[in-house]
């Protein structure tokens, strides 16, 4: 249900695949920084969930080497028990938690320092957009985050660079291709 090579963006096009991950619960609680526990998002309504993320080609050692600005994308499907289920993981989970945690270091050694709730359109439902900085060892990464709903799924898309700059743009692109193919399998198009 995710977006394949073929279909990403014009300025993503020759990124190679980096992961392809099933997100059931147990595996999102592990890598989630929200710190939740699998039996906190099953209380969320959270069923499961896939990501396929993409990478600059042969990126440098280190991030100051890197000549690229975009480094990764990705987007993510997930399946919650209801609609209403998913509208609150965008505006109490994604927008309000991550917004919380400003100045906090998470276990990786990231720092965020910084949340700016970013205005998203042209998309079919509920939606919300946020830039996260964060300082990482060697430098800083921007990661501009787009969240949709498409009834009691929930479509992510995001950009991750290495400029406290919003990629808003490209990030909705991206979603509004996830979108897209988010309802030709649901329609049983693919």
């Amino acid at each position: 249900m995710v977006v394949d090579k073929p279909d990403l963006p014009d300025d993503l096009s020759g990124f190679d695949l980096l992961r392809e991950l099933v997100l059931d619960n147990e595996t999102m609680a592990k890598h989630a920084s929200a710190k939740r526990t699998a039996a906190d998002l099953v209380a969320l309504g959270r069923v499961n969930g896939y990501a396929r993320e993409f990478a600059v080609p042969q990126g440098a050692p280190t991030l100051e080497g890197e000549p690229a600005v975009i480094l990764e994308a990705a987007t993510v499907a997930h399946l919650f028990a209801t609609a209403e289920d998913v509208e609150h993981w965008i505006d109490e989970v994604f927008v309000e938690e991550i917004r919380s945690r400003v100045g906090q270091e998470e276990a990786d050694g990231q720092k965020l320092v910084g949340v700016e709730k970013l205005e998203v359109t042209g998309f079919h439902d509920h939606a919300a957009a946020l830039l996260v900085v964060h300082e990482v060892p060697g430098g800083m990464l921007a990661s501009t985050i787009v969240d949709f709903r498409l009834g009691n799924l929930l479509g992510v898309a995001y950009v991750v660079a290495k400029e406290d700059r919003s990629f808003i743009d490209l990030a909705s692109d991206l979603g509004g291709r996830l979108e897209r193919r988010m309802v030709r399998v649901v329609l049983g198009a693919v």
